[in-house]
């Protein structure tokens, strides 16, 4: 029984021992070439992935460097709108001294023209538009005459009487009945 029991053991067919190895060694190639393939496939995936990266990375790269140029162009606009902003204030600064020139020159003019006898003028003083003038008067009526000449020659001026006094030296210099006077006109533009 010993050699029946032998006999199970025994192989009595070699090809099938080489046909499982050959089975082994083709399902072994056929793993290291999955593998290989695996391997060859993510480093194509990867390549891939690095190429179209760096187009991104280029593509941001140029839209940054658009960016900063045009951030440049804004930048050298603001400075263009606040230099031409500075522009305009001193055109219209200067457009109001040129008027205020002329309101002064339309001024004196009108000053020279309705400035009756006996009427001097000997201080003009500016607080804003408003102008006041002192000076001295031969009589009272000269005053009044110059403040109806001033109301019709400047309308819009509207002279205004401030004060009258008699000073204490007037009789000496301009006579009897000579009187110093303030009026406050506003500058108008002519």
């Amino acid at each position: 029984m010993k050699a029946a029991r032998q006999g199970r053991y025994i192989n009595l067919l070699p090809h099938r021992a080489a046909t499982r190895k050959r089975r082994e060694q083709a399902c072994l190639r056929l793993l290291g070439g999955g593998a290989l393939l695996g391997l060859l496939l993510a480093l194509g995936a990867g390549a891939v992935m690095q190429l179209s990266l760096e187009r991104m990375m280029q593509r941001q790269e140029g839209w940054r460097q658009a960016m900063q140029q045009s951030d440049k162009v804004i930048a050298t606009g603001q400075v263009v709108q606040r230099e031409m902003a500075a522009l305009a204030a001193r055109q219209a600064a200067i457009r109001q001294l040129q008027e205020e020139r002329n309101a002064w020159v339309a001024m004196f003019a009108m000053l020279a023209r309705v400035l009756p006898e006996g009427v001097v003028l000997h201080s003009l003083h500016q607080d804003g538009h408003r102008v006041r003038l002192q000076g001295q008067a031969v009589s009272q009526e000269k005053v009044s005459a110059l403040l109806l000449a001033l109301e019709q020659a400047a309308p819009l001026s509207a002279p205004e009487l401030l004060e009258v006094r008699v000073p204490v030296h007037a009789k000496h210099s301009m006579g009897e009945g000579a009187v110093e006077l303030t009026v406050q006109l506003r500058l108008s533009n002519p």
